[in-house]
C-alpha cells in the first residue's frame, strides 16, 4: 500500500486571504484585532497618496505598538497558517506589558491574510523589544497563479540592527521577491513554466498579465523613508511594534487620497469605512478597554484624522438620553436592567421570555449584555431641550445603530445602517408608533465574551455571526424584549406615553411661548426704559447742577434757611434718581449695548454727584449755627423716614393695583373653564347615542376627565407655583434673568466649542506639514556657523521660532511639544525683546513704551517660548487700544511680586472683565479672541497667573492694567 498526502497549490493562500473577507473596512478590523492580540495600546491606519517624493503608488499602512516579532516569529508564526493559540494559552502566559489579560480574538490563524484584500504588495516590518528589526516582502498576486506549488514560492526575510540599516536594506530585498517570477535552476524552471502557462491562460481570455503587474510593482521599493518615519518604532519612540505597508491599495482606501474621485459610489465607500471602524472598541464598556485606534489620511495639505477611539457615542451619553435600557440576559434568557422613559428613571425591570433558550448542547446561548437608547424625533414630544435635541439628531447621523461586541471588540458588520440584524426598521414599516424602535435613531449594543458564548462564532467571510441556534436565540430574545418595551413603556399603545405625552407637549409649547414672550417683553421693556429713563437722567443732572450752584452760593453767604431748602430738594432728587435705577440687562444686548452702557455710566455719575452733594450739604449744616446736632439728626431722620414711607406706599399701591387686575383676569379664566366643564362633562350624558354601551360611555368620560385634568393642571399649577415663589421671597425677574443669561451663555459656549472643533480640524490638517517644516528650520538654524549662533540676532530668531512652534503645538492636542530648557529670564531681557520686536511699530504709531527699573530687575526661571509671547500679546493689544487716546503710553512695571502691563487706552468695561480670558471673546473688530486665552493657559501650565487689575491692585496707567504673578519671582536687589 502506498501513502499519499495532500498537495497544496499556491492559490490556496489567495482563497484563504482575499476570499474570506467581505470588504476593506472588515479587512482593516481583522488586522487591528491582531494588534489587540499582540497587547498593543495603540493602532492606526495611515493612507498615503502617490505623487510625493518616492511615492510611485498609493500606500496604506497599519502601525501598532504591540509585542512585535523577531525573524523567528515571522517564520514560525506569521508564515504558518492555522492557529496554536488554544494550546499555547494553556502552556505559557503572554507578556501583557502591564495590561489586563486579553482573550484571543483570532479563531483560525488566517486573519493576517486579510492584508491581501487591501493591497497586492505588502512590506511587513516588526520589532520586539531589545531585538533587531525583522522585515518580510510579499506580493499576494504570486498566489493567484494556480500552476505554482506553494513550496516553490520563497519570500525574502531579513533582519536589520537599526532604523538606518532598515531604510537602506529594504530595497535590496526586492530582487529575492521577484525571483518568484522564474529564474535558473530546478525551482526557477518550475516557476517559469508555471508563469508561462498562466500567461497563456490570461492571454486567451484577454486579461492583463499578472507577472508583468508584479514586475512593474517591484521595479523599485514602493515605500521610502517618509513612510517609515510615520511608524513610532522606526523613530525609536516606542521599543516594539509592527508596521504593515501595503502598496497599490484597494480602491476603498485609495479614494480617501484622491479628492478628484467624487460621486454617490465614492460617498458610499467612504461612509462604509467610517461606519465600520467607528466604535471599533466597545464604547459602552465600563471600564473602557485600553486600546486606542485611529485612521489618518495624508495629503498634500497635511494629515487629517478621520476617526478615532474617542469619537464614539459612549455609555455616559446613552444615560443622558430620554429613553434608555441598560442591563443583561442570563443563561435562562431573563433580562434585568435599568429603565429610563421620557426623561424619568423608572428603576429596575425584569422580563422573562415566552420561551427560554435551550441551555445545553454545543450551540447553547450563554449570558450577554444589552443596552439601547433613543429619543423622540419630534421636538414637541421630547423632554430634551432644543439644543440637546439638535445635537442628538446630528449624533444619530454619525453613530446610530445597534452594534455587537465580543470581548470588547466589534463584530462586523453589525452597527452599520445596512446591518439591522434585529429587524427594527422592518417592524416599524408595519406600525411605526407601536413598534417604536428605529435602527437609524437608536444607540446601543449587544456584548458577550467568547468564554461564555463560544457558539457565537464569525462566518467565514467575517460578514457577521454564524446563523446557528445560539445566534438565533440571542436575536429572538432581544427582539422580544424590544417589542415588550415598546408595548409597555415607549410605543404609541403604552400607558406611559398615553398618560404623559399630552403634558409633555403642552409643557414644551408653553415653555417655548413663555420664553419667547418673556424675552421679547424684557427687551421691549429695556428699550422703553432706556428711552424714557435717559431723558430722566439728563433732567436729574440739570437739577443736580442747579443745586450745586445754589450750594456754592449759600456756602459763601449767611442765609441759613437756604441750606434746609437745598437738603429738601436733594431728598427729592434722590427719590427721582431711585426711580431711574437700571434693571439687570439681558446677556445679549444686541443693538441696545451702546445705549445701555451709556445710560449705566450716566446713572452712576448722577448717583456719585448726589452722594457728593449730600455730603457737602451735611458738612455745611454742621458748621452753621442753629438747632443742636441732636435736633438736626432727629429732623433728618424724620425726613428720611417720610421719604421711605412714601416710597413703600407707592409700591403698595402699585402691587394692589396689579393684584387686582390679576385677580380679575384669573377669575374670568376660571369662569370660562367652568363653562367648558359644564358643556363637555355635565352635558355629556345627553350626547350618548343609543348604540353606545355603558363600558364605552364610561371610558369616554374617563378620557375626557383626564384630558381636562391635564389642561387645567398645565394652566393653573405654573401660576400657583409662581405665587408660591413670590410668597417665599424669590425675585422671579432676577431668577429669569439669570436663567436666560445662562442659556445665552451656553449657546455662546456651544458656538465656541464648535469653533474650537473647527480650529482643531484646521490644526490637524496643517499638523504634519508644520512638523516637517519646523524640523527643517530647526536643523538649518543649528547648522549655521558657530560665530553666527553666538549673535543676538541668532538667539532672537531661535527664540521666535521656538515661540511660534510652541504656540502652534499648543493648539494641536495630538501634537506633543518637544523639550525646551528652562532659562533664567530677567525683566531686562523681556524689555529688550519687546523693544526689538515692536520698535518700528511703536515709532510709527507714536506710542511711548516706559519700562521701569523695578520691572527690569525681576527674575523668573522658565521657558522663553512660554513667557515672551505673553508680553508680545499684551503689548500688541495695548497698541490697538491706545490709538484712541490722546496720550499714547504703555508701561511695564513691577510692584513687589506683581508684574504689571498697563496702557493709557480706554480700559476694559467692567461688564467684560469676567469674560476677558475666555476663548474667542474679543471687542476688536478684526480680533480673534485667542491671545489672552492662550496667555493664561500657557502661564498656568507653569503655575503662573494673569488677571485684569482688581480695585485693590496697583493701577499704573489710566487704561487697561494686567497683573502677572510669576511663581518663584526673584529680584536682583
Amino acid at each position: 500500500m502506498t501513502g499519499l498526502s495532500f498537495k497544496t497549490r499556491a492559490r490556496t493562500i489567495d482563497h484563504l486571504g482575499r476570499g474570506q473577507i467581505a470588504d476593506a473596512p472588515t479587512a482593516v478590523s481583522e488586522l487591528w484585532k491582531n494588534a489587540f492580540d499582540a497587547y498593543a495600546r495603540n493602532v492606526a491606519l495611515h493612507v498615503f497618496p502617490a505623487g510625493g517624493p518616492g511615492h510611485t503608488t498609493d500606500v496604506a499602512a497599519i502601525f501598532d505598538d504591540g509585542a512585535g516579532m523577531t525573524r523567528s516569529d515571522i517564520e514560525r508564526r506569521w508564515l504558518v497558517l492555522g492557529t496554536e493559540s488554544k494550546i499555547e494559552d494553556d502552556e505559557e502566559a503572554p507578556d501583557t506589558f502591564g495590561l489586563p489579560l486579553r482573550p484571543k480574538q483570532g479563531e483560525k490563524g488566517i486573519g493576517r491574510l486579510s492584508v491581501a484584500f487591501l493591497a497586492p504588495a505588502t512590506i511587513l516590518v516588526s520589532r520586539k523589544a531589545g531585538s533587531p528589526f525583522a522585515a518580510l516582502l510579499v506580493d499576494w498576486r504570486l498566489f493567484e497563479n494556480p500552476f505554482l506549488q506553494l513550496d516553490d514560492i520563497l519570500l525574502p526575510v531579513e533582519t536589520f540592527d537599526d532604523a538606518d540599516a532598515l531604510a537602506e536594506g529594504l530595497p535590496h530585498m526586492v530582487g529575492r521577491l521577484t525571483d518568484n517570477l522564474g529564474t535558473d535552476g530546478s525551482r526557477g524552471g518550475r516557476l517559469s513554466e508555471g508563469w508561462e502557462r498562466y500567461d497563456r491562460y490570461e492571454a486567451r481570455r484577454g486579461l492583463p498579465s499578472t507577472r508583468e503587474a508584479v514586475r512593474r510593482a517591484w521595479s523599485g521599493l514602493p515605500i521610502d523613508r517618509h513612510h517609515l518615519e510615520e511608524w513610532p518604532a522606526f523613530l525609536n519612540l516606542v521599543p516594539r511594534g509592527t508596521a504593515m505597508f501595503m502598496a497599490e491599495v484597494n480602491r476603498e482606501l485609495a479614494v480617501w487620497v484622491h479628492p478628484e474621485e467624487v460621486g454617490e459610489e465614492v460617498d458610499l465607500v467612504k461612509e462604509r469605512l467610517q461606519e465600520t471602524l467607528t466604535g471599533f472598541t466597545d464604547p459602552f464598556a465600563d471600564p473602557q478597554p485600553v486600546f486606542d485606534y485611529e485612521v489618518l489620511i495624508h495629503g498634500r495639505e497635511g494629515v487629517r484624522r478621520l476617526l478615532g477611539a474617542s469619537e464614539s457615542f459612549n455609555l455616559e451619553e446613552l444615560r443622558l438620553l430620554e429613553h434608555s435600557v441598560e442591563g443583561g440576559f442570563d443563561d435562562r434568557g431573563v433580562f434585568r436592567g435599568k429603565l429610563k422613559a421620557f426623561g424619568q428613571d423608572r428603576g429596575m425591570i425584569e422580563y422573562s421570555p415566552m420561551a427560554s433558550p435551550i441551555g445545553r448542547g454545543r450551540d447553547r446561548l450563554g449570558p450577554f449584555e444589552f443596552a439601547i437608547g433613543t429619543f423622540e424625533v419630534d421636538l414637541r414630544r421630547s423632554t430634551h431641550t432644543e439644543q440637546e435635541h439638535a445635537r442628538l439628531i446630528k449624533l444619530a447621523d454619525e453613530f446610530a445603530g445597534v452594534a455587537v461586541y465580543r470581548d470588547d471588540l466589534r463584530v462586523m458588520p453589525y452597527g452599520r445602517t445596512d446591518a439591522d440584524f434585529l429587524g427594527m426598521e422592518e417592524r416599524r414599516s408595519m406600525h411605526a408608533g407601536r413598534y417604536f424602535w428605529s435602527h437609524r435613531r437608536s444607540f446601543g449594543r449587544v456584548a458577550f465574551t467568547r468564554e461564555r458564548n463560544p457558539a457565537l462564532r464569525d462566518k467565514a467571510g467575517r460578514e457577521g455571526l454564524v446563523d446557528n441556534r445560539a445566534y438565533r436565540e440571542m436575536r429572538l430574545l432581544v427582539r422580544e424584549l424590544l417589542r415588550h418595551l415598546a408595548e409597555r413603556y415607549f410605543g404609541s399603545e403604552s400607558g406611559i406615553r398615553k398618560s404623559e405625552m399630552s403634558a409633555i407637549i403642552a409643557r414644551n409649547a408653553a415653555a417655548k411661548a413663555a420664553a419667547s414672550e418673556a424675552n421679547l417683553s424684557r427687551r421691549k421693556g429695556l428699550r422703553e426704559f432706556l428711552r424714557t429713563a435717559g431723558k430722566g437722567v439728563r433732567e436729574a443732572f440739570e437739577r443736580a447742577t442747579t443745586l450745586r450752584t445754589l450750594l456754592q452760593r449759600v456756602a459763601a453767604g449767611e442765609d441759613h434757611t437756604e441750606t434746609a431748602l437745598i437738603a429738601a430738594r436733594l431728598d427729592e432728587l434722590g427719590r427721582a434718581a431711585e426711580e431711574l435705577r437700571p434693571p439687570s440687562p439681558p446677556a445679549k444686548l444686541g443693538d441696545l449695548e451702546e445705549a445701555w452702557r451709556g445710560f449705566r455710566d450716566d446713572y452712576e455719575e448722577l448717583s456719585a454727584e448726589i452722594d457728593a452733594l449730600a455730603a457737602e450739604t451735611a458738612a455745611l449744616m454742621a458748621t452753621r449755627p442753629g438747632p443742636s446736632p441732636t435736633d438736626v439728626v432727629r429732623e433728618r431722620a424724620q425726613t428720611q423716614s417720610t421719604a421711605l414711607a412714601r416710597q413703600l406706599d407707592d409700591y403698595s399701591a402699585r402691587i394692589d393695583h396689579l393684584l387686582g387686575e390679576l385677580s380679575l383676569t384669573w377669575r374670568a379664566r376660571i369662569g370660562a373653564d367652568k363653562d367648558e366643564l359644564r358643556h363637555r362633562v355635565e352635558d355629556f350624558p345627553a350626547t350618548i347615542g343609543p348604540d353606545l354601551g355603558l363600558v364605552a360611555a364610561l371610558s369616554a368620560l374617563d378620557v375626557l376627565r383626564a384630558e381636562l385634568t391635564d389642561v387645567f393642571a398645565g394652566r393653573y399649577l405654573p401660576f400657583l407655583s409662581t405665587l408660591e415663589q413670590l410668597r417665599a421671597g424669590i425675585n422671579l425677574g432676577d431668577a429669569y434673568a439669570v436663567t436666560e443669561d445662562e442659556r445665552a451663555a451656553l449657546e455662546d459656549r456651544l458656538r465656541d466649542l464648535q469653533a474650537v472643533a473647527q480650529v482643531g480640524v484646521t490644526v490637524e490638517i496643517i499638523g504634519h506639514e508644520f512638523e516637517t517644516l519646523e524640523a527643517e528650520v530647526r536643523r538649518n538654524l543649528s547648522s549655521l556657523p558657530a560665530h553666527c549662533r553666538s549673535t543676538v540676532a541668532y538667539q532672537q530668531a531661535l527664540s521666535s521660532h521656538q515661540a511660534l512652534a510652541d504656540r502652534l503645538r499648543f493648539l494641536a492636542p495630538m501634537q506633543v511639544a518637544g523639550y525646551r530648557p528652562r532659562e533664567r529670564i530677567t525683566g531686562e531681557k523681556i524689555a529688550h525683546y519687546v523693544e526689538e520686536f515692536f520698535g518700528r511699530t511703536l515709532s510709527d504709531r507714536q506710542v511711548t513704551l516706559t519700562v521701569t527699573s523695578e520691572f527690569r530687575d525681576f527674575i523668573v526661571t522658565d521657558q522663553p517660548a512660554r513667557i515672551y509671547p505673553v508680553f508680545l500679546n499684551l503689548i500688541n493689544n495695548a497698541l490697538f487700544w491706545v490709538a484712541k487716546a490722546a496720550n499714547r503710553e504703555i508701561c511695564l512695571d513691577r510692584r513687589d511680586q506683581l508684574v504689571i502691563v498697563a496702557d493709557s487706552g480706554p480700559g476694559v468695561d467692567r461688564d467684560d472683565v469676567p469674560r476677558l480670558f475666555e476663548l474667542f471673546f474679543t471687542k476688536r473688530r478684526s480680533g480673534r479672541g485667542v491671545g489672552l486665552f492662550l496667555s493664561r493657559a500657557n502661564l498656568g501650565v507653569a503655575g503662573h497667573r494673569i488677571r485684569y487689575a482688581r480695585p485693590e491692585d496697583p493701577h499704573v496707567l489710566s487704561g487697561a492694567n494686567f497683573i502677572i504673578e510669576f511663581r518663584g519671582l526673584q529680584t536682583n536687589a
